[in-house]
């Protein structure tokens, strides 16, 4: 590996504190904050971040008597960029096979190219097997490499509107889906909770794009309208009486919690049954008429402590789950369309499922009741990861869900999550036990739980809100200066990248290349000009 091969652009004049130096660079080197360069003193290199820096002129500064004459004139301009140079402070990041610190009088250089052979070398890793390529380091042509074995430790992508979120969740997932392994194309198998039919185009004109997938579909709660289209139905016998009773009532009263006595009521004549018979009971017109009228029986037995009031109105909150969640979605079903079986499918043909929450393809589907399969989604894939791992067979599966703080929601957020909190906590604290990744995905990172956030080991930062930056800091451990300062300034197709999955092992400044068929789905809108001028 050879990393002194480009020219110089700067040396370094004075030596910092164990792991930082200050140098003068070129007028005519393009450097950004977060960048890094190699230095290179004698026989030694080392890998420095570009922490701050600023333009100085030998020969003239703000105070000087002669710039306001020279103002007037257009040789000021000359002059002054003549003899302008970049003075930069770097932070030393990895040394290569030495401990000491550059000396003043060596010299920085960019990142040269860098022949995939040499890629384990300039990581310090044993190969590129368990790694896949990621964007290219700021101001080089050289990847950035995620190790898959670490992925299992969670990861959060945040990133504002406009910042380049999504197409970046879209890039990854292309890049999970063509792992090289030897010859072969090999994928991990991802569940995607898709909250604006971002991913729609790869269940059908770009799966061509996902080379290590052999089944990609699509749950929708509308009638298919496409091939690899399938209607969602869950199981609700997954579900305790308590689960099912609050989200019942909350149905009823919106992102208030529901009635705790109504809850209560309910939770006690769903009690009486066995979980098995939630499907009938709660599923079809016969089971519900049934259970409205054991509810009324409840109500009249006066040592149970339930009036009759209570009871017209869980009824009432009975003939609402029915509308909205029965006759509407036709959510429930004792054959679900996803299952633990469907999980195993997925595993052997390394299968992506996104569930689109699209106004397209799960019209009028409110927050309560996107909780209720996002807790089912968690629930059996908890269960298929610890029956397969329990048994001897490991497997692997990756959860992704947008809009995170819908469902694992902060103190400060007003969304009620009960049914799916505690859930998404045991996959925080303990799925990675059992082969599975959560990824957050959220523009508002200061909205999701503080607890499950720290659960996090790897962070992907776009743009981010000034609200936002102080929470992110504590969560991922802090960043460095340089690149905090950025999070609020990021360009589009900027992130910062922190955390295990990194070979790194610093947070770095990558740049996302940009494809065309990436850049091309559903939820997408073309520039205004554009449209006008060739419709």
């Amino acid at each position: 590996m050879e990393l002194t091969k480009n020219p110089p652009i700067g040396i370094v004049l004075q030596k910092g504190d164990g792991n930082s130096v200050r140098g003068i660079l070129s007028q005519d080197a393009e450097v950004n904050m977060g960048q890094l360069l190699v230095i290179q003193d004698n026989e030694r290199i080392s890998l420095g971040r570009i922490e701050s820096f600023e333009y100085i002129n030998n020969f003239f500064s703000e105070d000087s008597e002669l710039i306001r004459p020279l103002t007037e004139s257009s040789e000021i301009y000359d002059l002054l960029s003549s003899s302008t140079v970049t003075r930069a402070n770097l932070f030393i990041i990895r040394r290569y096979s030495h401990n000491s610190t550059p000396k003043p009088g060596s010299l920085i250089r960019t990142l040269p190219e860098i022949r995939d052979e040499d890629l384990p070398e300039f990581y310090g890793i044993p190969g590129l097997c368990g790694y896949i390529k990621y964007g290219r380091l700021a101001g080089s042509s050289i990847p950035l490499l995620l190790d898959l074995n670490s992925i299992t430790m969670h990861a959060g992508i945040f990133g504002e509107t406009g910042s380049g979120k999504s197409y970046n969740m879209r890039y990854l997932l292309y890049n999970l889906s063509n792992i090289k392994i030897g010859e072969k194309e090999d994928a991990l198998p991802i569940i995607l909770i898709d909250a604006n039919g971002d991913y729609s185009d790869f269940t059908y004109t770009n799966s061509d794009m996902l080379r290590g997938r052999k089944w990609i579909k699509r749950y929708v709660l509308r009638d298919p309208l496409l091939p690899n289209d399938q209607r969602l139905t869950i199981d609700l016998s997954l579900f305790s009486p308590r689960d099912l009773a609050e989200f019942i009532t909350s149905l009823k009263y919106g992102q208030t919690g529901g009635n705790a006595l109504q809850s209560n009521f309910l939770e006690y004549v769903l009690s009486l049954h066995d979980q098995k018979e939630f499907n009938f009971l709660l599923g079809t017109t016969t089971g519900l008429e049934n259970l409205k009228q054991e509810v009324n029986g409840v109500s009249s037995n006066k040592e149970l402590g339930f009036n009759y009031s209570t009871s017209r109105s869980v009824q009432s909150a009975l003939e609402i789950f029915k509308n909205k969640v029965v006759n509407k979605l036709s959510l429930v079903s004792p054959n679900a369309s996803l299952t633990e079986n469907t999980l195993e499918l997925m595993w052997r043909s390394r299968g992506l499922a996104t569930i689109d929450f699209s106004a397209d393809a799960s019209p009028g589907i409110d927050v309560t009741t996107k909780q209720l399969i996002v807790s089912y989604v968690s629930r059996i894939t908890y269960n298929y990861l610890t029956r397969t791992k329990y048994s001897g067979s490991q497997r692997f599966i990756i959860f992704i869900i947008e809009e995170a703080q819908n469902y694992i929601p902060s103190n400060d957020y007003p969304v009620n999550a009960n049914l799916t909190k505690d859930v998404l906590v045991t996959l925080a604290t303990q799925g990675r036990k059992f082969g599975l990744s959560l990824i957050l995905v959220s523009q508002r990172p200061a909205f999701i739980d503080k607890y499950v956030l720290s659960m996090l080991n790897t962070f992907f930062f776009h743009r981010i809100y000034h609200e936002d930056v102080r929470y992110v800091m504590s969560a991922s451990g802090g960043l460095p200066e340089s690149l905090s300062h950025a999070l609020t300034s990021l360009e589009t197709g900027y992130v910062i990248v922190n955390g295990l999955m990194s070979s790194m092992k610093s947070p770095v400044l990558v740049r996302i290349p940009w494809d065309s068929r990436l850049g091309s789905y559903a939820g997408s809108v073309e520039r205004v000009e554009r449209v006008l001028t060739t419709d």
